[in-house]
């Protein structure tokens, strides 16, 4: 008895109420758009342009911080250095003393490996070739223009993603 479907025939749908929220613009009135208004405001534009007045330029006007701010006040720690002045910042000397610290410390002595070749290309080109030549074999073993359309697709598929493995997803080694 629970599950009958309720009578629906008392349900009724609310209105529909519109509140127009811009007073509509009459003809006549001045803000109605027109063609009409916008050639008259493009004639007294070209009339204001040939007869050299400018339009209505106003000057910024300055902008105030709002209250409770003030405007950022710098005071200078250190009064600029002249190059004449010994306390003046000289890039040479600073990494001639950079270069004397490293000779007394030792560390100019130091012998650096030098970085090991990368076996990435000899890799590369090994398997690409071998993989294409086992390619261009089968081709050979079964003539046709299909197969040779299939080889050429796989040649290039093969190269790519052997290159785009060896030179971009791993790294060197």
């Amino acid at each position: 008895m629970d599950d009958e479907k309720p009578d629906t025939s008392h349900l009724v749908l609310k209105p529909k109420e519109i509140t127009p929220t811009d007073n509509p613009s009459r003809p006549g009135d001045g803000t109605a758009i027109s063609v009409q208004l916008i050639h008259r405001q493009n004639q007294v534009a070209e009339e204001r342009a040939s007869k050299g007045i400018p339009r209505d330029i106003r000057p910024p006007t300055p902008v105030q911080p709002p209250p409770g701010f003030k405007a950022t006040e710098i005071a200078p720690v250190n009064p600029p250095a002249h190059p004449a002045d010994e306390e003046a910042i000289s890039v040479p000397r600073i990494l001639m003393e950079n270069q004397v610290a490293e000779v007394e410390a030792g560390l100019a002595d130091l012998n650096y490996k030098a970085r090991r070749r990368s076996k990435r290309n000899r890799d590369f080109i090994l398997v690409v070739g071998s993989l294409d030549l086992a390619i261009v074999i089968a081709m050979r073993m079964m003539p046709g223009p299909m197969s040779m359309v299939y080889g050429v697709a796989a040649i290039t598929l093969v190269t790519s993603t052997v290159g785009w493995v060896t030179f971009f997803v791993m790294d060197d080694y």
